[in-house]
């Protein structure tokens, strides 16, 4: 039951990564050299990933080993949200960057 679960975290960060860089499912698998079965397993929680193949893919998904196993998507201490915002920031396109800095501009008008 734990492996299971592990897997879906797993493969869940891998997806949000994968989104965030803009890259397909093929575009992914093409860049590991997986084919894209493998790829949807993987992000489906059916695979684990070969450790062989965790620096090419955390090179390709601009991120860090650790942030695959980073699974609180509620983490509220202050130094932390901060680092997080920032490396979403760091790997964001310029049109997702504009729409950040909009977001954030009206949010901080919003509370005012």
């Amino acid at each position: 039951m734990v492996d299971k679960n592990f897997k879906k975290l797993i493969g869940e960060r891998i997806k949000f990564y994968r989104k965030l860089n803009n890259l397909t499912q093929e575009e992914l698998a093409e860049a590991i050299d997986f084919n894209t079965k493998s790829i949807s397993l993987l992000e489906n929680g059916h695979n684990y990933i070969a450790l062989n193949k965790v620096p090419k893919l955390c090179s390709i998904l601009k991120i860090h080993p650790y942030q695959l196993f980073i699974f609180d998507k509620r983490n509220t201490q202050t130094e932390n949200i901060h680092n997080d915002i920032q490396e979403l920031l760091n790997i964001m396109d310029k049109k997702k960057l504009k729409l950040a800095y909009r977001l954030l501009y009206e949010l901080n008008e919003f509370s005012m």
